[in-house]
């Protein structure tokens, strides 16, 4: 991976818009403090010569990390913030890609790296943007192009070109090619990109000079034309080493004399120390990276440096089981997976297939790894044709009902026949009730005494009570109804057992006065008889002395 040093950041005001500027290695970058529509950010960025920032790698958002963070101070860390990534009206959203079907706005328009924060909306007809923030940790989200945001422009240089040190009696400003205005002398870059041109004055007085370097390309390094000349007479080895990379020597009458190291060179600013390129007649292979003692050679991805030190050796990366249980296939720098049946290929690697998103089965679907399977709901059953079609139950045949049933889609449906309704259980039948019920014996045996009391007319004084019938025939009446009708009943039986009980008392005591005269008639008639009205009784004694008579005069 390429080390990006974030090299300084400074705060150009300008009107009303707000500029961060930031410049690495590579390009600088832009934050906009404005907001815009996506196509507005865009327009404004390409005219100046520059594009939307991206981030196709993880350099490239420790960049714009860099850039947001040093614009805390103006609490934009909740604030979103576009970047050059959109899906255009006529493209679907692509979910099987590491971008989802986006694209960059600038080449190239494809990136294997991704950070999406959520889930971009599935879509085809509408153009979708991207924006990211500091809250979220730079993680992509989706949005309508229509919305506002701040924006990141991105200017790629073909090298950058280091300050020009002066003394304090000159000065220089410095004009970028990206910014309508001059950067303020009291703001600076460590680093300026090929185009920016500087204003220098040597000196404050009647005569003082001027000189106008550029940042260019000079024998394959960047530096200043015509440095040479610019203030060396006011330059000092005592004021940051009289701008001199390495060894700076005072030389009177003419300035400083700047000096390189072994194995660099002095560059034709006189000021500036490149390395020497000893990669030019190097035996490597693939890549030469020129050293402070010579060279080293490296290998491009997917190959590793043979023992030779020169030569690059593919790398199998099947045998490190890349591809899990899937074929893997080889390739010169890379490899693919072949996916099993079930499994679709996803950023290079093998992913299930969820087959229930999509319409598989008539009814009921349940994915499983690699495959899928489908079941029907109560009162259906697969079809013996295709497994995925439900047909439905008869359940007529298994005669559920007591006596007519019809099938429905699902389900059954029970009915009877004349002078028959269905019982509450939905299958059973009984007679259909007639005006007057007939009392049935009831398990409640209390109950029952009850209900035939209520049909019996009552009388107690001059007035008729005549109980109301109770209905025997639900036998699930609500309890409360129930309680209700017992509590009428027991009175109802009080008042009869009041009108019952002194009816007996009278019959008793007329039985009692009936025997009681009876008696008395007797005992009056035996008293009324006389002496001439007796009649002797044998006692029985006279039996016996004639008996004993007559066994002594034998």
């Amino acid at each position: 991976m390429m080390r990006i040093l974030i090299l300084m950041c400074c705060f150009v005001a300008g009107g009303t818009n707000r500029v961060i500027t930031t410049c690495t290695a590579e390009a600088c970058l832009t934050l906009h403090l404005e907001e815009k529509h996506f196509e507005k950010a865009l327009e404004d960025c390409v005219n100046t010569g520059g594009n939307l920032v991206t981030m196709r790698n993880e350099n490239e958002l420790q960049s714009i990390k860099s850039v947001l963070s040093a614009a805390e101070e103006h609490n934009i860390r909740n604030s979103k913030v576009w970047i050059g990534l959109e899906l255009l009206k006529s493209n679907c959203t692509d979910f099987t890609k590491e971008l989802r079907g986006f694209r960059w706005t600038s080449e190239p328009t494809d990136s294997k790296y991704s950070n999406w924060n959520k889930k971009p909306l599935s879509t085809c007809t509408e153009k979708r943007c991207v924006s990211i923030s500091l809250e979220d940790g730079l993680g992509w989200s989706d949005g309508s192009c229509r919305e506002r945001a701040f924006y990141i422009c991105k200017f790629r240089f073909k090298g950058m070109c280091k300050p020009i040190v002066l003394e304090k009696t000159s000065s220089v400003t410095y004009n970028v090619p990206f910014l309508d205005e001059p950067l303020n002398p009291n703001e600076r870059l460590a680093m300026l990109p090929h185009g920016t041109w500087a204003e220098i004055q040597c000196g404050r007085s009647e005569n003082a000079e001027y000189f106008a370097p550029v940042c260019n390309n000079i024998n394959g390094n960047f530096g200043w034309t015509n440095s040479e000349r610019v203030c060396a007479r006011n330059r000092s080895c005592k004021r940051k080493n009289g701008g001199c990379d390495h060894f700076c020597f005072d030389t009177p009458g003419e300035g400083v004399r700047c000096k390189c190291r072994e194995h660099y060179y002095l560059m034709d600013d006189n000021v500036s120390c490149a390395l020497k390129n000893n990669c030019e007649s190097s035996p490597c292979e693939s890549k030469c990276i020129p050293t402070a003692t010579g060279f080293s050679c490296t290998c491009a991805e997917g190959f590793h440096l043979a023992e030779d030190k020169v030569s690059c050796v593919d790398i199998n990366e099947c045998q490190q089981h890349t591809c899990g249980e899937h074929r893997c296939q080889n390739t010169p720098g890379s490899y693919f997976c072949e996916c099993k049946p079930g499994f679709r290929l996803v950023a290079g690697k093998c992913e299930d297939v969820d087959e229930c998103t999509e319409p598989r089965c008539q009814q009921g679907c349940l994915n499983s790894q690699g495959s899928f399977s489908c079941y029907c709901h109560a009162g259906y059953s697969s079809s013996l044709n295709d497994s995925r079609t439900c047909v439905d139950i008869d359940e007529c045949i298994q005669r559920p009902c007591e006596d007519i049933c019809l099938n429905t889609l699902g389900s059954f449906k029970c009915s009877c026949r004349e002078n028959f309704i269905l019982a509450r259980n939905g299958i059973s039948c009984v007679p259909v009730p007639t005006e007057k019920p007939q009392s049935t014996q009831s398990p409640d045996n209390r109950e029952a005494f009850i209900t035939k009391l209520g049909h019996l007319p009552v009388t107690f004084g001059p007035t008729t009570i005549k109980t109301p019938a109770l209905n025997n025939t639900n036998s699930k009446t609500d309890s409360s109804k129930r309680k209700e009708s017992f509590l009428e009943s027991y009175w109802i039986l009080v008042c009869v057992l009041g009108s019952v009980i002194p009816l007996i008392a009278i019959i008793v005591l007329m039985s009692v006065f009936v025997t009681y005269r009876l008696k008395s008639s007797r005992k009056a008639a035996l008293k009324n008889a006389t002496a001439d009205n007796y009649c002797w009784v044998s006692s029985g004694l006279d039996k016996v002395q004639k008996k004993s008579s007559i066994q002594l005069n034998d």
